[in-house]
């Protein structure tokens, strides 16, 4: 008997397309909240993507307020893999619906954000913005750094690209695998919100994680 062979990235192209049509057209029932995570869920898994979540070190601290999620920008579908380890993450100054999958989203406003994170939800931007950080101090909300990995690929994402380009690259990248490393919080109350981009910045940039796999890069801070 003849092993069973792995889709053709054409095969795989079709089979999003097919899934992203399907949760259009028969979106997942329930809240908000787990209608995105199983459209996303859906999504990758069409893509046959594998999600791993590792847990910080250190447990992020419980404020009373949501925390602010600073990860790097490795693709463009990043927020999707997002939401399956932080659920009901808020994207600030991302789009309300992202390969057909209902995102929660707010303008980038460090007065918006800051009205979030107070009432408890997590926020999440792919950039070490300064006011965005001054925010979240100001709201007394951790700053919680997230590290997205790929492995499996050939090749690196297209850089900053859509989302359409980055569901091409990864139907050519059959097993591919993607890491969300959520890592220690860093919100030392006496640091200046342009010391805590400096920080958060060379976190996200450490080639601890960044040794293997492609990690994306880091925006630098605002």
């Amino acid at each position: 008997m003849s092993a069973p062979t792995a889709p053709t990235p054409t095969a795989t192209w079709f089979r999003v397309g097919a899934t992203v049509a399907a949760g259009r057209l028969r979106p997942p029932v329930g809240p908000r909240r787990r209608r995105a995570v199983c459209g996303a869920a859906r999504v990758l898994t069409g893509l046959g993507v594998r999600v791993e979540v590792r847990a910080p070190a250190t447990a992020w601290p419980r404020t009373g307020t949501g925390p602010l999620l600073v990860s790097n920008s490795a693709t463009a579908l990043d927020p999707l893999a997002l939401l399956t380890a932080v659920p009901g993450a808020v994207v600030a100054g991302g789009p309300d619906r992202l390969a057909g999958v209902p995102l929660a989203a707010l303008p980038a406003d460090p007065a918006r954000v800051a009205a979030a994170l107070r009432a408890g939800s997590p926020v999440s931007t792919c950039r070490v913005d300064a006011a965005l950080l001054a925010a979240a101090l100001d709201a007394g909300a951790a700053v919680c750094p997230v590290a997205v990995r790929w492995r499996g690929t050939a090749t690196p994402p297209p850089p900053r690209g859509s989302a359409v380009a980055a569901m091409r690259w990864l139907a050519a990248s059959i097993g591919a695998v993607v890491e969300v490393l959520l890592l220690p919080a860093t919100s030392p109350a006496s640091a200046t919100p342009q010391e805590l981009a400096t920080t958060v910045a060379a976190v996200l940039a450490a080639p601890s994680w960044t040794r293997e796999g492609w990690g994306g890069g880091v925006a630098s801070p605002q």
